[in-house]
């Protein structure tokens, strides 16, 4: 039992070093971005830059924590009279969130970066409300498939 502490407190203290280093250097990627490199983009392009710098940041930590996620599972909670149910689904369907919203994400930083400079903000606005609308009706939809 020892020996399982000192590995959780090893991974741990990786991790959370980890995600340290990772914030404090996406913070400095953003003052440098600011600093020297907004100019040469127009605005959308910027913004997609931005987008696309914060889904790396979320998937360094993601893949972080989920391998400890993994690796030391909670225990399931005690199931009976009194005691709320587990959703058997609830990680798939937290799964299939995440990835729309990465997907959802990844098109906002592609329409950005390449399409939304030949629009005017009303029309860039009208494709942002229809992909919000597209996202949150899948998400729906599959929140009924999967109970």
């Amino acid at each position: 039992m020892a020996n399982r502490i000192d590995t959780r407190e090893r991974g741990l203290m990786w991790r959370a070093v980890l995600s340290i280093v990772t914030v404090f250097g996406w913070l400095v990627f953003l003052v440098l971005w600011l600093f020297f490199l907004t100019p040469e983009l127009g605005f959308a392009q910027n913004i997609a830059v931005f987008i696309l710098s914060l889904l790396v940041l979320v998937a360094v930590l993601l893949v972080t924590w989920v391998t400890w996620a993994l690796k030391f599972p909670r225990p399931l909670p005690p199931q009976g009279p009194g005691f709320m149910p587990y959703a058997p689904y609830s990680r798939l369907r937290s799964g299939i969130v995440g990835l729309s919203i990465i997907a959802w994400l990844t098109f906002l930083v592609i329409w950005l970066f390449f399409y939304a400079g030949d629009f005017s903000f009303t029309e860039n606005l009208g494709i942002f409300l229809a992909s919000v609308l597209v996202i949150a009706a899948v998400n729906w939809a599959l929140s009924l498939i999967i109970r």
